[in-house]
Parts: C-alpha cells; structure tokens; sequence
C-alpha cells in the first residue's frame, strides 16, 4: 500500500493506525524485525500531507484543544519526573507519537468513506490479534491461554481484552454498513468469534466491561426483544463452552477484597495516589509508581491511607498503576487526571451531539450509528479500564479524533441544505 500512500495522506493514515495497532515487529524475524515500520509509514504520511494537495489545517475544537494541553502539560512533568528520566522520556515520546497521531487523524479523516476505511484499519489490526486467539482458543476445547502480542501494550491478558472489547463495537458498525452478504457474514462471524476472545482471555475485567457494553446496548435498544433474542443466545454459548477454570476464576469477582491480585492493585492505586499528594500539581512523572526506589520511598508513607484497609506493600517489588486513573494521576497529578477527563467527557459529548443532530437526516445516519458504536467502546474503556494501566492506549486517542472529524461533519452538514447526492453512498 506504500505506493498508493504517495499523493493520498488519508491512505498513509491507514497504513499508519495499522502497523501502530497490529505490531507487525511481533510476526517477522531475523533482519526484518527491528524495521521501524510505524516510524516510516509516519514519516511518509507527514511528508506527503505537507506537499499533497490535501489542506495542511488543524482543526480547532475541544478535542484538538485538550490533546495539546495534555502532551504539553506531560512535557512539563517529564521535566521534573522524580523515577528514571530515561523511562519518562522514552514514555512520553509514545504518547507524543499518539497525540500527533490523533491529530492527523482528526485533520485528514474528514469524509465517510476515510472514516469508515480507517475503521477497517483498526478492525483489520486489532481484529486479526482476536480473531487468531480466538480460533486458538476454540480449537483446544477452551485450553489456549490467550495474549496479546509480547513487547506491546496487548501483552497482558487483562488489556488485551479490553482492546478487543474496544475494537467489538466497530465490528457491528462495519456489519450494519457492508452492503454484501458475503461481507456481513465474515464480519458478523469475526463479531462472534471476538466474544469468544474476550471470554478466553479469563479477565475478570473484561467480563465486566462485556456486560457494561451489553447492558448499555440493552437500554439503547429500540427493539429489546430483537436485542435478547440474539443476545440470550450467544451468552449460552459463551457460558456453556466455557471450561471449569473459567468459572472459578469469574466466582473471585464476589470476593475480591479477599483476593491477593485485586488487593494488589489497590495497593498499587495507593502509592499512586501517596505520590500525587506528594506533587499535586505535575505528579511524578511516567511511570514514577513503578520506579523502585519511588515505589521504595512510598511504601514507608503507605500509613498516610490506612482509611484504606489493605496490606502493606512490599517495599522491594514495584507495580503498575493497574488503572486508567491512578496511572494518569501518579504519572501527571491532579492537573493531568482532570486533562484527562476532560479529553474524556469531550469524547463522550461529541457522540451525544453528532447522535441528536443526525436524528432523521438520511445523509447523516450513518454518522450517528457509528457515533452510538464508538460511546460503546468509551463505555468499555472507561469501566474496565478502572483496573487497568492503559491511560495511554492509541485506540482510544484515535476514537476521540474520530468522534471530532464526526462532529465536524454534522456541524457542516446542518449548514448545507440536504440534496439527493448527500442522501446515497
């Protein structure tokens, strides 16, 4: 696709979100594996929007607002990191690559047909990973243990999971939008096939963010009884394939104060917390809980929140954040968690406002659906991401963009009389 990326900055987008999301490095080996593919794909794709046809304009909107407050506000707190300065910074030139990104995204994807082909992107990406776990897991009768691609973000059961519950949403959207049979098969098929992922993963997490999804899909539904029908059934076979282990391991949800993996993680939200109030303004720094000698330090301050029953932490074994919110809040402090929700609440208020002004306009309903499908992936990320230290995963960042090009769309739509040409595809 490299060629076709020449003169068209929309296609190197693509190539860009899915060498991003699919870690081709993880599927090569010998000379081809450290071949920075993501890094030349990005390079190209700047270069060619700057001398392409294509307008070199950011778009100016809450989103594009927030995504430049955030990074710069990072950049600050990197400065003054109190972990390794070298982890900081290699972490925050991820997040500079992702917010660069985002707004790429926002200011080239600004047409149905770019949009719906950068959701093929991620589907094609993401999608791969749970498909192929999947039928792995399927084929061992429930045996494969299911992971992501190692060296990345997908690694852990946990996120992996959460990323396929991301991703599951836009899977419906592309099936609702194919317009032949062979192709509504394969996706609804490849749908199907990723709740099977998501169970095989045995996240505790990703169970709950799968019913959060499912129930909020429930009371959007104008046609519950068409929602159970197809739903009812396909939680049967979830449930019934499902081996022993599975179910044990689902039953700790019930007593997850008496579980030594959940209780680790409120001691990780502990220390993350400890630090914040220690640097309420610019926090300290990437991965500052996970520096030993920061995690060392605050273990001996562990006192300060005995209103919170749990154990001491072993001041020699460091953790992740193991949540969205205490990550971004002992990472960047307070100021960086309320940039952060504020990112958030953007996100969400765009789909409410792109879903209510696309109400009874034939040209815009598509915009609409897949509005309400992306509120779903933002219901996954932010229920089960709360046990997860993915304050930084690049799908959720594109989703935001995308969510701004959407509003962008209706906004100029609502400005234009509706023609015959706005109503076809």
């Amino acid at each position: 696709m490299l060629p076709f990326a020449i003169g068209r900055p929309h296609v190197g987008v693509l190539l860009w979100c899915w060498t991003a999301l699919l870690v081709p490095n993880y599927y090569v080996f010998g000379f081809a594996s450290p071949i920075p593919y993501n890094l030349i794909v990005a390079v190209l794709t700047l270069l060619v929007w700057l001398f392409s046809r294509e307008s070199v304009r950011v778009p100016l909107n809450p989103t594009i607002f927030f995504l430049v407050l955030f990074v710069f506000f990072a950049t600050i707190s990197t400065i003054f990191a109190i972990g390794d300065q070298s982890v900081a910074w290699g972490e925050w030139e991820k997040l500079a690559k992702i917010i660069l990104f985002a707004i790429v995204v926002n200011s080239i994807m600004n047409t149905r047909a770019r949009i719906e082909a950068l959701a093929y992107a991620i589907v094609l990406s993401l999608g791969f990973h749970g498909i192929v776990e999947g039928l792995k897991f399927l084929g061992s009768g429930g045996g494969h243990n299911i992971v992501g691609p190692t060296n990345s973000i997908l690694g852990d059961n946990n996120q992996f999971a959460l990323a396929m519950l991301c991703t599951l949403p836009l899977v419906f959207y592309l099936y609702w939008q194919a317009n032949y049979r062979i192709l509504r098969i394969g996706v609804i098929g490849s749908a199907a096939i990723l709740c099977f992922t998501v169970v095989g993963t045995f996240s505790r997490g990703g169970l709950i963010g799968l019913i959060a999804v499912g129930g909020w899909a429930f009371l959007n539904s104008r046609r519950k009884v068409r929602y159970l029908a197809l739903a009812i059934p396909l939680v049967i076979m979830l449930v019934s394939f499902a081996p022993a282990r599975w179910f044990d391991r689902m039953d700790t949800i019930e007593t997850a104060d008496q579980d030594a993996s959940f209780m680790g993680r409120v001691i990780a939200w502990k220390q993350s917390t400890l630090i914040a109030l220690d640097h309420p303004v610019l926090g300290g720094g990437f991965h500052a809980v996970q520096d030993y000698s920061v995690w060392k330090l605050y273990s001996y301050k562990f006192e300060d929140l005995n209103f919170i029953p749990t154990n001491k932490p072993d001041p020699y074994r460091a953790h992740a954040a193991h949540s969205i919110y205490f990550q971004v809040l002992g990472d960047l402090g307070f100021v960086g968690l309320a940039l952060f929700s504020l990112l958030g609440l953007a996100a969400w208020r765009n789909t409410v406002v792109v879903m209510k002004k696309a109400k009874g306009r034939k040209d815009l309903e598509w915009a609409g659906q897949l509005a309400q499908y992306i509120q779903y992936s933002l219901i996954a990320y932010f229920v089960s991401g709360a046990a997860l230290s993915m304050g930084y995963f690049e799908l959720m960042y594109v989703l935001f963009a995308v969510l701004a090009s959407l509003r962008q769309i209706v906004d100029q739509a609502h400005d234009r009389p509706v023609t015959s040409i706005d109503v076809g595809r």
